[in-house]
């Protein structure tokens, strides 16, 4: 694909699991295509996952980006700052969201990363046990096996009183602070570039998840994701894009058809 000359300054701010990596295997070579075009025309690849900030420096290094990225659902920006990174917390810290975890474990049937080990981790996962030791190197939030999910509605009424709230990934809930989410960041990091560069950005965001619904409706262009299973989130606002094709491949198709039309 050749270079197209811009009317928009686009921004992509992009989920993972089951919408840029593929829900079995973690692979993102079904959107190879459109990835080599955004980085051949420099329109910035905001990551914004469950994941930690280990493992989505990993994935960046994989996918030969250095751009800001958010982890922990929305409860940490990390913007490359020379050799390293300035943080932006959006939420409480790893140790205090803990603290309540342990309380909870007392009345509820649930099992969070802080008391599995790295091999329990790579088994519910799939990951490696080296992966899993970066899925459990946590700066904010405790992702949790909720065993019985009737409880649900009680646990999260528990949460909230105690200023936390959950949301359900796709594999694990989260236990995260109030008022976090992924829509919150996305707008904070979208304020990051329009004032470093003195410009306006249209906001493109996927997501295939629950967790992702927060920031696809406050973009300009939201597109929901198939799912692996074949079925997607409930979820309707004006003009958003729902893929034909699952996953990276849908990632992909939708993009294309934003950023090359016909």
């Amino acid at each position: 694909m050749t270079n197209f000359k811009r009317e928009k300054n686009y921004i992509i701010f992009s989920d993972l699991d089951g919408t840029l990596l593929d829900h079995e295997n973690y692979s993102f070579d079904k959107a190879k295509p459109m990835l080599d075009y955004i980085k051949q025309n420099e329109i910035p690849l905001v990551l914004v996952t469950s994941k930690t900030k280990d493992e989505v420096i990993k994935v960046q290094k994989r996918l030969d980006i250095k751009y800001p990225f958010i982890c922990e659902n929305g409860a940490g920006i990390f913007i490359p700052d020379g050799s390293g990174f300035e943080v932006v917390a959006m939420g409480k810290l790893y140790d205090d969201v803990v603290e309540k975890f342990n309380e909870y474990k007392k009345d509820f049937n649930i099992k969070g990363f802080s008391q599995l080990s790295v091999q329990e981790v790579a088994e519910l996962t799939g990951l490696s046990e080296e992966k899993a030791n970066e899925a459990k190197s946590r700066y904010f939030t405790e992702p949790f096996i909720l065993n019985d999910i009737f409880k649900f509605n009680e646990l999260k009424k528990r949460a909230i009183n105690d200023g936390l709230d959950i949301v359900r990934g796709g594999r694990f809930y989260h236990l995260i602070t109030l008022g976090q989410d992924k829509a919150k960041a996305i707008l904070e990091v979208k304020k990051y570039y329009e004032d470093k560069y003195n410009k306006k950005y249209f906001s493109i965001a996927l997501g295939d998840g629950q967790n992702d619904l927060s920031m696809l409706d406050v973009v300009d262009q939201g597109v929901l994701i198939k799912r692996y299973d074949g079925t997607f989130v409930g979820f309707f606002k004006d003009g958003l894009i729902k893929t034909k094709l699952r996953g990276p491949e849908g990632w992909n198709e939708s993009l294309k058809g934003i950023l090359c039309p016909q």
